[in-house]
């Protein structure tokens, strides 16, 4: 068995930090030494001695044309890449983060090129409307709710079904039974899951955030004590795939809500 001789990364981490400049200009194609001297404003030695530690590390390789980075290069940087993209999303994400638990179960990924949305004292109902914009005119929607905004059901309902979109929605048990004690609420409940392209389902929902999914954007609702605190929404496919996998795992432990369920408990209901 051949040991890597990368060891435990320590020298591939110092390697993408420090160099990231020879990284990216192998990654365009081949160099030869003045070429990289000259485009990256640096001595010839200084060159020779980089090229040399990429060489012996395996990231890069001498051609016929040059200098190039090998496939373990390539996928390094793309490695270094999509770190520093999650270290942006992350900074830029550092309010609405603050609002969450430690040890809340958010994938960094999903803040790679998010646009993060905070509520103001002067326009408290913007941010809200950041979620009803995402989710009007899709073809599916997966949401989490384990929080509802006190007013807001019936607004939610007619903006998520108003184009004929297919809505999944996760409901939490506390919410739901909140919701369900409320007439003017019960009523919006009953109403939607009648419709052929709703369903609802009640279950555990271990985190206090909400979560949506649509087919083009994904979407973090962060609430407080007063209200909703910020939204973050991401049109990338990793994001998006991290919220409807959230979905699903926590579906299939959950139960769908049906008009008959909810009469047992409220017979004298009216539809």
């Amino acid at each position: 068995m051949t040991r890597n001789s990368m060891g435990d990364g320590e020298e591939l981490v110092s390697l993408l930090v420090e160099r990231a400049d020879f990284f990216e200009a192998l990654a365009d194609g081949p160099h030869d030494k003045r070429t990289l001297a000259d485009e990256l404003d640096t001595s010839r030695s200084t060159v020779d001695r980089v090229l040399r530690t990429f060489v012996n590390t395996g990231v890069a390789r001498q051609s016929e044309r040059g200098y190039e980075l090998t496939l373990s290069g390539q996928c390094s940087l793309d490695a270094f890449d999509r770190y520093k993209r999650t270290v942006r999303g992350l900074t830029n994400a550092q309010g609405l983060l603050s609002m969450l638990p430690s040890d809340a179960p958010i994938d960094p990924v999903f803040f790679v090129g998010a646009d993060v949305f905070t509520s103001s004292p002067d326009i408290p109902d913007a941010v809200i409307e950041q979620l009803f914009t995402s989710i009007q005119n899709s073809e599916v929607l997966y949401g989490i709710a384990p929080v509802a905004i006190e007013g807001q059901l019936e607004a939610f309902y007619d903006a998520a079904t108003a184009g004929g979109t297919a809505v999944e929605m996760l409901v939490g048990d506390k919410l739901t039974e909140k919701l369900l004690e409320s007439p003017r609420s019960r009523a919006v409940i009953i109403e939607n899951i009648q419709k052929d392209e709703v369903n609802v389902y009640r279950g555990d929902i271990p985190f206090g955030f909400g979560l949506w999914a649509t087919d083009g954007e994904a979407g973090i609702v962060v609430y407080t004590d007063t209200g909703v605190g910020g939204v973050a929404t991401n049109d990338n496919e990793e994001a998006i795939s991290w919220v409807v996998e959230s979905f699903e795992s926590l579906q299939s432990a959950s139960n769908v809500l049906t008009l008959e369920s909810i009469l047992e408990d409220y017979p004298d209901e009216t539809t």
